[in-house]
């Protein structure tokens, strides 16, 4: 349940899962999307703020296509 913030501050969401190098994104008001946990800067899912290394305009070039069907 961490939020999620770009390196220009922008919240993205919140952590809604984690599944082997990737994280899932619950972004308000849109589809729900993963990154990959090497993108963190200087964060961790434990913490309640995580912080991406990239800025927001440059989200799309970050998502990861995971099959909804794995647990």
């Amino acid at each position: 349940g961490a939020e999620i913030y770009t390196m220009d501050g922008e919240k993205l969401g919140t952590v809604k899962a984690v599944r082997a190098e990737c994280f899932q994104v619950d972004a308000p008001m849109q589809r729900d999307y993963w990154l990959r946990a090497d993108c963190v800067d200087g964060g961790s899912y434990g913490s309640d703020r995580v912080t991406v290394s990239f800025n927001k305009d440059h989200v799309d070039d970050f998502k990861q296509q995971m099959d909804d069907k794995e647990d």
